[in-house]
Order: C-alpha cells, then sequence, then structure tokens
C-alpha cells in the first residue's frame, strides 16, 4: 500500500497530514528518508516510523448490518437444500461471521464481522445486550397469555423470561408483540410464545444493542456506521465509556 495510506491508518491521521510528516522529514521507511511523497509500503515487513517512534499496522476490520430474509440459514453450509447468509450475500460477507444467529424462519436484523474479540463479548450473558423483536402471533394474546409471556417459564429446565413485552397491536386477527431479551437463548421467543399457546406467524429482529433494522430492504446488507461500532465495543467494555 502507499505509505501515506499506512500512515493515515496507522497513526490516526488523514491523508493530507501524512503528507505533511513526509515532507517535513519525520517519517522513516526502514531507517531512511522515504524517496517521493507516496512510495509503497509493505506494513508488515518494512519498518516505519513517525518522529522515531515505530508505528504498528493496525487491521481495519469490517462490520456490517444485515436484513436476514425468513428460508435462510445463519450457516456456513447449506442443510436441507435452503440457501445460507453467506450465499445470499456473495462476496459482501467473505472473511466474515455472524454475531449470533436467527433461526431459519425468523427474519430481521443480524450482524456480521470479522471482529472475533467483539463479537464474543457481546454474546457473552454479562454484557446483557438488548435485542428487540415485533412478533406476530395467533390469536390476539388475551390477558393471560400477555402474563404467561411476562413472567417466562422453565423450558426443558432452562430459565427463560423476557426483560419487556409489549402488545403494540393487532391486523387481521393476529396479535403484533414487542419482545425485548437481554440473552439470546436458542429459540427462546418460539419456545415461549408456544407455552403460552400462541403460534408464531412472523418474527422480526429489528434491533441489536445499539444498532436498529430501521429501513434496510431484505437481503441488503450496510456497513455499521461509526458510531455504532464505538457503541457496541463500549457495551462490550472494550473501550471506555
Amino acid at each position: 500500500m502507499r505509505l501515506n495510506q499506512f500512515l493515515a491508518r496507522a497513526a490516526a491521521g488523514s491523508r493530507r497530514e501524512a503528507d505533511s510528516w513526509i515532507r517535513e522529514g519525520r517519517v522513516r521507511v526502514n531507517g531512511a528518508l522515504p524517496a517521493g511523497m507516496g512510495p509503497s509500503v509493505d506494513p508488515l515487513k518494512d519498518r516505519i516510523t513517525l518522529d522515531g517512534g515505530l508505528l504498528v499496522w493496525k487491521e481495519e476490520r469490517r462490520y456490517l448490518a444485515y436484513n436476514k430474509p425468513p428460508g435462510v440459514l445463519v450457516s456456513r453450509r447449506s442443510q436441507g437444500g435452503h440457501p445460507t447468509i453467506f450465499d445470499d450475500l456473495g462476496k459482501v460477507a467473505h472473511g466474515l461471521h455472524a454475531v449470533g444467529r436467527l433461526d431459519l424462519e425468523s427474519e430481521g436484523l443480524l450482524l456480521l464481522t470479522d471482529d472475533g474479540i467483539l463479537a464474543e463479548a457481546l454474546l457473552h450473558p454479562r454484557t446483557g445486550l438488548r435485542r428487540v423483536y415485533r412478533v406476530w402471533v395467533e390469536p390476539t394474546p388475551e390477558p393471560e397469555a400477555m402474563r404467561l409471556l411476562r413472567d417466562g417459564a422453565f423450558v426443558d429446565g432452562v430459565p427463560m423470561r423476557p426483560d419487556r413485552v409489549v402488545l403494540e397491536g393487532a391486523e387481521r386477527g393476529r396479535g403484533i408483540l414487542r419482545i425485548e431479551l437481554l440473552e439470546g437463548k436458542k429459540r427462546e421467543i418460539r419456545l415461549l410464545t408456544r407455552f403460552a399457546k400462541l403460534h408464531v406467524h412472523r418474527l422480526v429482529r429489528v434491533q441489536f444493542g445499539p444498532v436498529r433494522l430501521e429501513t434496510l430492504p431484505c437481503g441488503a446488507a450496510r456497513p455499521l456506521r461509526q458510531g455504532e461500532i464505538g457503541a457496541l465495543r463500549r457495551l462490550a467494555r472494550l473501550t471506555a465509556a
């Protein structure tokens, strides 16, 4: 890569600032002044210093928000003939891994990244990352079903209890629930709604921590904003609050 590109990334400056550092003679490549303004360097092999201090290559991480369609697997390998999210995204997802899962028929917000440390921290129960879902159920829940959902239950010996359940409305005989979880247990919402004698017609994750689905089209992906990445890292306690 070009020297000014490396300097901008490794020293947290702009390309213009990096050009100034080179012009001012503050930069050395393997102990010598660089020839010209933008020579090519190998950040993993060349020793590059700024004002005598060694600069270390900072690998750029990638973070995507993806609106997973129903019927698509969160998996590297197809099963039962179902496509995977990596089939759907193609080259965009090369080298990335999903942060958690959504089951086959669920849809909505899924994060993908190559930042394994952040992904692991976000999924740890101590992080208490809020996950928000919009769920269409049949029939429209009566007060007793809402009580069962809010109180939670032990399912196969595993305690499951949402942090918040709200009936937002109803349409065509189906209730529309907003369910918020602080820990993503496998199929938790589907198991709890079954316990309350409700059938899930549609389940969409609309928020994962500070990241919201918003108007992202089904099957589309977008890079996370710097503010979203910073907020995720603070929640995961990887940076100062």
